[in-house]
């Protein structure tokens, strides 16, 4: 009984599944139109001052982003080593006393504080580096894109020579 409910029912589909004729036709594939190589420099290109201030933001996310992940690592460890030098001239020169009659100049607070002050040096020396090593690596990930491209600037182009001439150079693009 149970195979025979089962049967009809498929039957039943089978016969009003094919009351139409239904014509099928075979889909078309539209490939979107292809992007000059000026489309695609643009749709590549990294903005310099992003890549910038992501480094200022969060270290290493501007090289990231700009192209160039292990480029940011010196800079990082640089301002690691400054904040590491920092705390400890700190830790080590709360005792110290450089005025009133307890003063203890023999202690060596004066290399404490040297410490102290090169190291807040330090830190924002690599800001200011991680900052300019970032709008380097995008200018140089947007060079490489415009060679592979095959995009070729036109205009002045101002360069040092291997004997530390300027040189001046014009290109024209025909």
């Amino acid at each position: 009984m149970k195979y025979r409910c089962v049967t009809s029912l498929l039957v039943l589909g089978a016969l009003l599944g094919h009351a139409g004729q239904v014509h099928a036709q075979r889909p078309t594939i539209v490939r979107p139109p292809q992007k000059s190589p000026e489309e695609r420099y643009e749709d590549m290109k990294k903005s310099r001052l992003l890549a910038a201030t992501l480094e200022l933001i969060i270290p290493t996310l501007g090289h990231d982003y700009a192209g160039d992940q292990w480029a940011g690592r010196p800079m990082v460890y640089m301002m690691g080593a400054a904040v590491g030098t920092f705390a400890g001239a700190l830790a080590l020169g709360v005792p110290c006393t450089k005025s009133g009659p307890d003063a203890n100049w023999d202690s060596g607070c004066e290399m404490l504080e040297f410490l102290a002050k090169a190291s807040v040096a330090a830190f924002f020396g690599s800001r200011v580096w991680a900052f300019v090593s970032a709008w380097r690596v995008a200018n140089r990930t947007n060079a490489f894109n415009r060679r592979r491209l095959g995009i070729e600037d036109a205009g002045l182009a101002l360069s040092v020579t291997p004997r530390g001439q300027l040189a001046l150079g014009v290109s024209f693009r025909f």
